[in-house]
């Protein structure tokens, strides 16, 4: 069965994955100033923004996934929470698209960063989906969260960070099931090394997607410009050869990927386009 759209509608995308029910949901979204990019001017990430037709102010959308699986109902990352001002819209979403936060009983968590986790428990570890069974993490970024030199030697602001996916994984340490790369989690569901987070691949019926967090922030630029970096990557260098490599391989394959910062529709494929590549959204 091919990778068949179901609905379409504003915060809400729907497709089928062979077996699979994936609904794409939006958080919102956060301002990004071009300023946190590294590698390009303003008047050519500017161009490439009116190019792809989107707003010139440039901001980075925030979407989660519900994946229906047999039994299992699965959120990959659940958005900001509101956290800083950021995002904030996903129960909403939910219970718009026809779901019940106690339904969620898997968590499959890209990387702990807080437009990625800022939803997923409040203030002293209390659990916002608390029917959930498993919440699947990779040793790695488990360590990273947890790594008390790295968080002290953090500028102040982002120590915050820190102890937000800390808190969070407070919520769900006895729900935590660690794996490593190439596991498959679920039927279906195996886990993808992307250096600093996790990429999650479904394939069912020959059909397959790849949901991602952060190999892009603001697609529309980073497409056209692999090399092109955020503030955020904790290893510049590393996260522009990674995206390379890993648009260089969809290209290749044709196979459909989707990410925490992608735009509506949210579904794309990669295709190559000069020395560089471009977006095909699936309208």
């Amino acid at each position: 069965m091919s990778s068949e759209r179901m609905f379409q509608a504003p915060e809400i995308s729907r497709y089928r994955v062979g077996e699979f029910a994936v609904t794409a949901l939006s958080d919102g979204s956060l301002d990004a100033s071009l300023d946190l990019l590294d590698g390009i001017d303003q008047d050519e990430a500017l161009s490439l923004l009116g190019a792809a037709d989107t707003s010139p102010s440039p901001h980075m959308n925030i979407n989660a996934f519900v994946i229906e699986a047999g039994a299992r109902t699965i959120l990959i990352d659940d958005g900001a929470g509101n956290l800083n001002g950021w995002g904030g819209r996903l129960i909403p979403a939910l219970i718009t698209a026809g779901y019940d936060p106690r339904q969620i009983d898997t968590i499959l968590l890209t990387h702990g960063h807080s437009d990625h986790v800022g939803g997923l428990a409040g203030p002293l570890a209390t659990k916002h989906f608390r029917n959930v069974e498993k919440f699947f993490l990779h040793q790695v970024e488990l360590n990273f969260c947890r790594n008390e030199e790295r968080r002290d030697a953090a500028p102040v602001a982002h120590q915050r960070l820190f102890d937000v996916a800390r808190n969070v994984l407070a919520a769900y340490q006895q729900q935590i099931t660690l794996f490593e790369d190439g596991d498959v989690l679920l039927p279906g569901i195996t886990a993808v090394h992307l250096p600093g987070h996790s990429g999650y691949l479904l394939e069912s019926e020959n059909d397959s997607l790849l949901i991602w967090g952060d190999v892009l922030h603001l697609p529309h630029i980073q497409v056209a410009r692999p090399d092109v970096t955020f503030a955020f990557d904790h290893n510049p260098g590393l996260a522009a050869k990674t995206r390379r490599k890993i648009l260089t391989e969809l290209s290749g394959n044709n196979r459909y990927v989707t990410g925490v910062h992608f735009n509506a529709p949210v579904r794309a494929k990669i295709e190559s386009y000069k020395d560089a590549f471009r977006l095909t959204y699936d309208l």
